[in-house]
């Protein structure tokens, strides 16, 4: 046997030598004041390191089975240690908005230093021509642009991989004379709203407007 372990043996626990007992009904065991007997019967009351009032105390019978720190009541420890009360908790009325003290940056368990992490900045929203050529243009929300791998790219602005997201325009009408069917598409990059509006011309498209993000430069590449 190590000296480490007849060390530890030789030291007895606090409650040896003195009574203790348990509650009928309840599974924690109370360790009785020193020089209390065992009682003779269950209904008798007897102080104890929890409540040494014998008025309060409540009726006990000896026990004589194991005995660990687990099976002893939290309040009797704490008196046998010489411990304080652990403060009663705060009570909060229903309603009133508690502040919440700012947290700290203390180190976790690897020794890294913790901080809030910031929202995500937003960006003015691109805003979509509203007339062209003398005319209203009348658009559909924006939605997610299908992928094309040829196609698709990040933005050549911030770097956002995307998807990016369009929206759709008509003007006029198919059979009018004076105002003749046009179609418009937008694109947009969700992160920076830096957006290009276009016309479509046949098989090509015409840009008709552009909105410029102030956005950083590169500044989605790290999302």
């Amino acid at each position: 046997m190590s000296a480490l372990a007849v060390e530890a043996a030789a030291v007895p626990p606090l409650w040896a030598g003195r009574l203790v007992v348990r509650a009928p009904g309840r599974r924690m065991l109370h360790v009785a004041v020193e020089g209390a007997v065992a009682p003779a019967l269950a209904a008798f009351t007897v102080p104890l390191e929890c409540c040494q009032d014998v008025e309060r105390a409540p009726g006990v019978r000896p026990w004589d089975g194991p005995v660990d720190e687990a099976s002893i009541c939290p309040p009797c420890l704490r008196s046998l240690r010489g411990e304080p009360e652990p403060e009663p908790p705060k009570l909060v009325p229903a309603g009133v908005a508690e502040t919440l003290p700012e947290p700290e940056e203390a180190p976790d368990s690897r020794g890294r230093r913790l901080r809030a992490v910031p929202d995500l900045p937003t960006y003015t929203p691109a805003v979509l021509p509203a007339w062209h050529r003398g005319r209203p243009i009348t658009w559909s929300p924006w939605k997610k642009a299908p992928v094309i791998i040829h196609l698709s790219a990040p933005c050549e602005w911030c770097g956002d991989l995307g998807p990016c997201e369009m929206a759709g325009g008509h003007q006029g009408h198919v059979k009018s004379r004076t105002d003749p069917l046009r179609r418009y598409v937008a694109y947009r990059c969700p992160h920076c709203q830096e957006m290009t509006a276009y016309e479509q011309v046949g098989t090509d498209l015409k840009e008709i407007a552009h909105h410029k993000s102030r956005a950083p430069k590169g500044s989605g590449r790290n999302r």
